[in-house]
């Protein structure tokens, strides 16, 4: 079991797979999604994906344009991770070894293991993707409902954060930046098809891998928007899960949860706005 520590939460945008061989950026796999938003009867059920390499477009004489690329959700209604709408979308992702899907380390190839990377202080770095990378390169993560131009930065990683359906989830790479200075997707995150009233609400669990150890104890946290009211709707199976029932705090807000039997829970919130109800969920295996 790992926790996200503090200083990891704000570079908590980094998800991926354990790295194998670099992948050339024009390779998205054709067979999955589609280029473009989401349309027709994926609008409100699949989530948009925006790749923008920035600096590393061009870097080593490798071209890599920004990717726009719908991918469709085969169970709507189900929660997807942001990890899981790249690979449904065809994007290929890669991690670091010592984290796995807790921190992305390339996409669709990039940074390759051979490209230099001109790091303030060291710019002939090459990205190993054997431990984080570093604050000065990496792939910032971000995410939009879909109802306005407006994208925000995800202070929880990919593997831990449920996609808003109709919404966006937005890779920048980020060179020599700081945290407030970190570039947004050059693709504007607006979905005609969604209405912006419409609540959105989603729930994470705060351990990396979603599993701990029984008497250990962990956090629950949750965000929306348009909600009025938030609620802590159930935990199946019903027992052993830890207290996760009644009013919780509007906008977002967190809750410790300690489980007392091994098993695998899924915890499940609704969120209600004058645009309707929406519910998301998030599981724990406790071993």
């Amino acid at each position: 079991m790992r926790r996200i520590p503090s200083l990891l939460a704000g570079l908590a945008v980094l998800a991926g797979l354990v790295v194998t061989s670099a992948t050339p950026a024009s390779a998205v796999d054709p067979t999955k999604g589609y280029s473009g938003i989401c349309t027709g009867n994926d609008a409100l059920t699949g989530v948009t994906v925006v790749i923008d390499f920035q600096e590393l477009d061009g870097n080593g004489g490798t071209a890599a344009p920004t990717i726009t690329r719908c991918s469709p959700n085969a169970t709507p209604g189900t929660d997807r991770t942001g990890i899981k709408a790249l690979q449904d979308a065809g994007i290929a992702v890669a991690g670091v070894a010592q984290w796995g899907l807790g921190f992305v380390c390339r996409l669709e190839g990039r940074p390759s293991a051979t490209e230099s990377i001109p790091v303030t202080g060291n710019p002939t770095y090459k990205e190993a993707c054997v431990r984080t990378p570093p604050a000065a390169a990496y792939w910032s993560y971000w995410n939009a409902t879909g109802a306005t131009t407006t994208w925000t930065y995800s202070s929880y990683g990919a593997l831990n954060r449920n996609v808003v359906p109709g919404g966006f989830e937005g890779w920048s790479f980020s060179l020599n930046r700081s945290a407030s200075t970190n570039p947004v997707p050059r693709v504007t995150p607006l979905n005609p098809a969604v209405n912006a009233s419409n609540p959105t609400v989603s729930l994470s669990v705060d351990d990396l891998d979603h599993k701990i150890t029984l008497g250990q104890s962990t956090t629950l946290t949750w965000t929306s928007t348009n909600s009025t009211t938030l609620t802590a709707q159930s935990v199946s199976p019903a027992t052993g899960g830890g207290s996760w029932s009644g009013a919780l705090a509007v906008p977002g807000g967190t809750k410790t949860i300690t489980p007392t039997a091994a098993g695998t829970y899924t915890y499940t919130i609704k969120a209600t706005g004058t645009g309707g109800t929406v519910y998301s969920t998030a599981s724990l295996t406790v071993q």
